[in-house]
């Protein structure tokens, strides 16, 4: 089974220098092992919150606006996607990850049809974006408007989005999740793990899925984003990845 970590902290966390200074040695210990247990595939750090938007569009109207789809004391700092036998293991890899102690990591399995990855077509230039789908699962939708109803407008609409932004080199990777119900949000403290049903932030909306973008700007992200189905019914979180 496939699992997506999303790594989550408050970007007002205190810690002590020496915490700060052990955690990009511990942070490259963790991928090393998982790398070497074959069990990590996909992952990276984000920049903070103040540069991430969100795009909706209401009524034909595309609407941008600063700052992430949930305004919780943790947001979303980076992810890591795994590939583990079970639910077990894939709790047992969050535990071991050095933001634990500190942090929360989500731990959601992906939709049967599974997490993908394009082959590299990375760019040097291009900053890369990680396009974060963000629903409320409760909503009733229109049959036009439910990306989940075969032939649907929303349906062909989300086809066509795919193709072209397959096509175009501009989707890198990407993945839709099981419902927030499956997630289970794991956390260290004092030397004991914590695990808990749900998701980490309990809001009305939840992430359902990824992409990772890769354009030559902001704006020509959210130009992208703004044509995709979801956008009007749901949210998308833009955030670009850490340099380096």
């Amino acid at each position: 089974m496939t699992y997506l970590l999303l790594i989550c902290v408050a970007e007002n966390v205190r810690l002590t220098a020496e915490e700060s200074a052990a955690m990009p040695a511990a942070t490259e210990s963790w991928v090393a092992e998982m790398e070497a247990r074959g069990v990590r595939k996909e992952g990276g750090p984000l920049r903070g919150v103040r540069e991430a938007v969100t795009v909706r569009i209401r009524d034909g109207e595309v609407l941008v606006s600063d700052g992430p789809f949930a305004e919780t004391k943790e947001q979303i700092a980076g992810y890591d996607v795994i590939d583990c036998p079970n639910l077990d293991e894939a709790i047992e890899v969050a535990a071991k990850h050095p933001v634990a102690p500190f942090g929360a990591l989500e731990v959601r399995p992906f939709d049967p049809a599974g997490w993908w990855r394009s082959e590299d077509r990375r760019g040097p230039d291009d900053p890369e974006y990680l396009m974060i789908h963000c629903l409320d699962e409760d909503a009733e939708l229109s049959p036009a408007d439910d990306c989940d109803v075969p032939g649907s407008p929303a349906a062909l609409e989300q086809q066509a989005w795919d193709a072209e932004t397959y096509a175009s080199g501009l989707k890198l990777a990407g993945g839709r999740l099981q419902p927030a119900s499956t997630a289970r949000t794991v956390r260290v403290r004092d030397g004991e793990m914590l695990v808990t049903d749900g998701p980490f932030a309990e809001t009305k909306e939840q992430v359902a899925g990824f992409n990772v973008l890769t354009c030559p700007s902001l704006a020509e992200a959210v130009e992208i984003a703004s044509r995709h189905p979801t956008a009007r019914i749901g949210t998308f979180e833009l955030r670009p990845f850490a340099q380096g």
